[in-house]
């Protein structure tokens, strides 16, 4: 976990356009992580700011009505504003996962238990297909993404939604992607039904 420091005083790459985008947005932890970042294999663009802005422009293309673009800009800008609190001489998984620490700080600013779900698991998908790419071992690599599938339900929908609009950025290998689609088609799992009558938009806190 890397020291605390000063806030930055760039101007953010995106607008916060909610009462609630702008809670989160107020928040120290939240802005010392959005300014977190060197550019890096898969993220070339350096610092969190700059994916996060990357991927609320996909989800203007993904999104399938406003409450959906609602909840899909609430993942994103929470997903991956925590990697600086990783603990590098840990393994990164449980609550050393940047996902999970991302899903502990969204606690206190949402209650949409499928958003949650989706920023801790948000990386899933691709360490299952990292299993096979880099050890060699497909059928572990099914088995967890089948685990994944599973525990999502109904909320496969959404996290392909997310997934296109994280992923389909210049410095991301789509591979990861089209390989998890398959193998959703393979479940025989419709991947775009719309979820927007189940997963209401969230709204500002009182």
């Amino acid at each position: 976990m890397e020291p605390p420091k000063e806030l930055s005083t760039e101007t953010l790459p995106f607008t916060l356009e909610t009462e609630l985008e702008r809670q989160i947005g107020a928040d120290a932890a939240w802005q010392q992580g959005v300014w977190w970042g060197v550019p890096r294999f898969g993220h070339r663009e350096g610092k969190v700011a700059y994916h996060i802005a990357e991927v609320l422009a996909n989800v203007d293309r993904h999104a399938l009505d406003p409450d959906d673009r609602r909840n899909l800009r609430l993942i994103t800008l929470i997903h991956d504003t925590f990697k600086y609190h990783v603990d590098e001489t840990q393994p990164k998984t449980g609550e050393n996962h940047h996902g999970m620490i991302a899903r502990r700080f969204a606690e206190s600013y949402l209650q949409t238990p499928a958003l949650l779900e989706i920023i801790e698991l948000h990386d899933e998908a691709y360490n299952s297909w990292s299993i096979g790419y880099y050890r060699h071992n497909w059928p572990k690599a099914e088995a967890r993404a089948k685990t994944l599938i599973a525990r999502l339900g109904d909320l496969l929908p959404l996290y392909l939604r997310f997934y296109h609009a994280d992923n389909e950025t210049d410095s991301k290998d789509q591979s990861p992607l089209i390989w998890f689609e398959q193998l959703v088609a393979a479940q025989n799992n419709p991947p775009h039904s719309n979820l927007s009558q189940r997963n209401p938009p969230e709204t500002s806190q009182t």
